[in-house]
């Protein structure tokens, strides 16, 4: 067996990784009078689908980690990567209904 191709390294670089991408895209994309976390928090308290769809956008950067575990067959990596988005396909859509 791999030293990458463990469930558990895959759970946790797809749960780093959208944080990551989603907070420098949040901070990016802000242009706003509040703190960045203030906005944040807002954002998420507001019952508006902004905080849904910045959540499903992070997600994209998991689909790449997943076709280079497939690629490398790190078949228990690609089941981490899996379950790690399929969370957070489950908040973003708690949040946009």
């Amino acid at each position: 067996m791999k030293i990458v191709d463990k469930f558990w390294i895959g759970l946790l670089v797809s749960i780093i990784l959208p944080v990551i991408f989603g907070l420098t895209y949040f901070h990016t994309a802000y242009k706003g009078d509040l703190e960045m976390w203030d906005a944040l928090i807002a954002t998420a308290k507001s019952g508006l689908p902004l905080f849904g769809k910045l959540v499903l956008l992070s997600t994209f950067p998991n689909l790449g980690l997943f076709f280079l575990f497939y690629k490398a067959d790190y078949w228990h990596a690609c089941r981490g990567t899996v379950v790690a988005t399929a969370v957070f396909f489950i908040i973003s859509f708690i949040y946009l209904t």
